[in-house]
């Protein structure tokens, strides 16, 4: 798409606003809204933020450091190929921006970029990636306005009971759920009550990484803005209540030959349909269990969704259409063969968790890495193997004490999300939580 067909759809739709908008290291979405005729003049230059946004947490905390760098301009570049009507705000377009110095060059921290070379290098071995990622949150029936008025705790969930996969719980759902499918009517595969009570579920459909990733910011978005709009709150907490089922993000990853579209996961003539590409690229994921779990759960609450029997992956197993495993292999058919990841929650950070992922199978494929044996039944209580660290502290130990991490990522990367996560650790580490007043201010 150039910027003489971007013109013509915001001419055709009555578009007044163009939202820009760039993913930070914390994936919180970061951008500006502007009218659409100085979009129209600034589109192809870009926009300039102050860099403090690819070095603070969700909350826009000030870091040590962070002064020394003098805080110079990032700018944020536009993709025009993303842009696209934006039915969940009026009258609105948005564009998708990587992050780039001034010069134009890709910024160290563009998580998107890092994708991209990630990408790059699957292109280089003749190879193409098909991925997708399947999102499960909260409806709680609040206004957003309570909440942000300081209502954090004694919330009451949209249901009293767990109604997976019932069409008439979703029923009482559907006016919200309806518009978010009417947003992306290509990109949903499906949706329906999840295993938890108000939880919903949403299947987005097989695509690139880089626009799998697009498309999961922008769904979010979405959902999070006209949940407002129906009055609720939706929450992609990996762990909103203790008392109630996680929230898992889902990565589902298959690779094809670049010239003939043919499948390289699937092989019939060996265990499992499992080709030495696809044990390779699983194998490298497993091989860095855990020190990569820091880019599938990057806040403490993460760590709070890793249970037994809980649907979340956290032993490093895999097996065949397995839900207790970390990574599932689906191997039905050639057209369906693909690996899930069920590591990662729904508060991933795409870029960074498919650029993982991506990079890991990477090493694997190129190290001829294999397998070990499938797991079978439930593999929550194998004391046999590893499992993810337990808590953000561990992980980020267990991310700075393997060099090979950094060589699956940048380095730049891997050492800014390590400072952001050891400064969320501290934080929430020396807050006193309602549990513990309930639970020591009389007795202790």
């Amino acid at each position: 798409m150039d910027l003489k067909q971007i013109k013509e759809i915001i001419e055709a739709n009555s578009l007044r606003t163009v939202i820009l908008m760039g993913t930070d290291s914390c994936n919180v979405q970061r951008g500006k809204r502007v009218p659409a005729a100085h979009f129209l003049k600034i589109a192809e230059s870009g926009v300039n933020f102050a860099s403090y946004i690819l070095y603070t947490t969700m909350m826009d905390e000030v870091l040590p450091g962070l002064f020394d760098t003098g805080i110079p301009d990032v700018r944020g570049a536009p993709d025009l190929s993303t842009f696209r009507i934006a039915p969940w705000e009026p009258h609105a377009g948005v564009v998708i921006m990587d992050w780039t110095r001034p010069d134009g060059s890709p910024h160290p921290l563009c998580l998107r970029s890092e994708l991209k070379r990630q990408v790059r290098s699957l292109r280089d071995r003749g190879l193409e990636e098909l991925m997708s990622v399947e999102f499960e949150f909260y409806l709680l029936p609040y206004a957003a306005q309570e909440i942000r008025a300081g209502k954090w705790s004694n919330h009451a969930p949209a249901q009293k009971d767990v109604h997976c996969y019932s069409l008439y719980e979703g029923n009482f759902y559907e006016p919200f759920m309806s518009e978010i499918r009417d947003c992306f009517p290509g990109e949903i595969e499906g949706c329906s009550p999840e295993w938890g009570q108000g939880q919903l579920e949403i299947n987005l459909h097989r695509s690139g990484a880089l626009a799998m990733c697009d498309t999961a910011v922008l769904f979010k978005t979405a959902v999070k803005q006209l949940a407002v709009k129906h009055g609720y709150t939706a929450t992609f907490m990996a762990k909103w209540h203790e008392d109630y089922s996680g929230s898992s993000g889902h990565i589902h990853q298959s690779l094809v030959d670049a010239k003939s579209g043919r499948q390289v996961f699937f092989d019939e003539a060996r265990p499992y349909r499992v080709s030495e590409i696809a044990e390779g690229y699983g194998a490298g994921q497993l091989g860095l269990f855990r020190p990569l779990t820091l880019f599938f759960a990057p806040v403490t609450n993460s760590y709070k969704r890793f249970a037994p029997d809980s649907f979340a992956g956290f032993v490093a197993t895999w097996g065949v259409d397995n839900r207790t495993v970390s990574l599932r292999m689906i191997n039905s058919s050639p057209g369906k063969m693909r690996i899930e990841n069920r590591i990662g929650g729904a508060d991933i950070n795409p870029y960074v968790a498919f650029a993982a992922s991506l990079g890991a199978g990477l090493r694997g494929i190129d190290n001829k890495s294999h397998l070990p044996p499938a797991s079978e039944g439930n593999s929550y209580h194998r004391s046999d193997v590893a499992s993810v660290p337990r808590t953000l502290s561990e992980a980020i130990e267990a991310t700075r004490d393997c060099p090979a991490v950094k060589e699956v990522l940048t380095p730049a990367i891997v050492d800014n999300l390590i400072r952001i996560a050891s400064f969320e650790d501290a934080t929430v580490r020396g807050k006193v939580t309602d549990v513990e007043r309930r639970r020591y201010l009389e007795m202790s």
